[in-house]
């Protein structure tokens, strides 16, 4: 049987482990992953008792079980009566065969997905974001929102509420054919009048963000043929969904209005 580590040992790897942004719970079940993931622990090896691993790190025995709690329902250690912990030798025994290349050639012959491929999505032109954005004086860049602006504790009291058992009843089961009445009701009365729009329910259709819109109206709209005229700078992500439909993009230059000539949006149909 593959032997525990030693006590000092779970000290360091918290060490090595921990994070502001996790609680002390989410810091034990990071230690714990990362030392099955690098084969610190190996397959079947015996975890410390939620007891003695609470001892050893200092910490409640409640926060421990918990951890341990969840590494189960992860797949990542198993359960046994009377016994205790150990790492599950299923999920590691998968990871090691894929590790080894031969084992991988026997099993299955190799696919060379570049002849598949009918498009590389690495060659379309994107949102080029660098790593230190944020440091920047004027971060002007797509999809990042000022924290010093965004109303982090309103976000907060919602999301907690979102989370009561009676909300999760109603937003849980699967709806299919219709939107969440309480947030069509709040886009009707609340979002769009502040913008000038007014519309009802039945005129309202919810995406999955802007680039579930963008698609859905790429598939009902466009065709082999169908000319597309699209603001030139645009959303990189517009142009790269539309080209997949027609290759009649027409670029339409814009000056500080807008779209010159026409009037102003993100594109128009032909």
């Amino acid at each position: 049987m593959a032997q525990p580590l030693q006590g000092a040992m779970w000290k360091q790897l918290l060490q090595h482990s921990a994070r502001e942004n996790l609680t002390l719970q989410g810091q034990i079940r990071e230690m714990l992953v990362s030392a099955i993931l690098d084969a610190q622990l190996k397959p079947g090896t015996p975890v410390p008792s939620s007891r003695e691993l609470a001892i050893e790190l200092g910490v409640g025995r409640i926060t421990v079980v918990l951890a341990y709690q969840q590494l189960v329902d992860d797949g990542y250690l198993v359960s046994r009566e009377r016994k205790g912990h150990f790492v599950c030798s299923a999920l590691l025994g998968e990871r090691v065969q894929a590790r080894n290349p031969a084992d991988s050639e026997q099993r299955a012959p190799s696919i060379t997905w570049a002849q598949r491929l009918h498009q590389r999505p690495s060659a379309q032109r994107s949102i080029v974001k660098p790593a230190n954005w944020q440091k920047s004086a004027y971060p002007f860049l797509y999809g990042q929102f000022d924290e010093s602006l965004f109303p982090t504790a309103a976000w907060r009291e919602c999301c907690l509420k979102a989370l009561s058992v009676l909300d999760i009843r109603d937003w849980a089961p699967d709806q299919i054919t219709r939107d969440d009445e309480s947030l069509v009701e709040q886009i009707c009365t609340r979002v769009l009048p502040r913008r000038g729009v007014w519309a009802t329910a039945d005129q309202l259709m919810i995406t999955v963000g802007a680039q579930h819109a963008l698609y859905m109206v790429a598939d009902l709209l466009m065709r082999e043929r169908t000319k597309v005229g699209i603001e030139d700078p645009c959303y990189p992500d517009a142009r790269n969904i539309f080209s997949r439909r027609t290759k009649q993009i027409v670029p339409l230059p814009v000056d500080d209005n807008g779209l010159i000539g026409g009037c102003q949006g993100s594109c128009r149909l032909k």
